[in-house]
């Protein structure tokens, strides 16, 4: 499974960012997420990279990404 995002949907909110830190730590540090969301306030451009730590939320019902992304912007695909 591979986790994408939908960049006509994602708003860079960062919720995803910051529940990816709660699976990691059960604490929101999103300096330990898996997830970097990149905001560019000057041209609205989102930049999103999933890191090497991502583990896909093993051990959890659903990835927390998808779960709580409120734009739905996150899906998991068949590679």
């Amino acid at each position: 499974m591979k986790i994408v995002r939908d960049p006509k949907l994602c708003h860079g909110c960062r919720a995803c960012e910051l529940m990816c830190s709660f699976h990691h730590r059960r604490a929101i540090y999103p300096e330990f997420s898996s997830i970097r969301i990149l905001r560019d306030n000057a041209t609205g451009n989102i930049s999103w990279t999933l890191e090497r730590t991502c583990d896909e939320c093993k051990g959890e019902v659903q990835r927390f990404c998808e779960r709580y992304c409120l734009y739905k912007a996150i899906k998991g695909v068949v590679a």
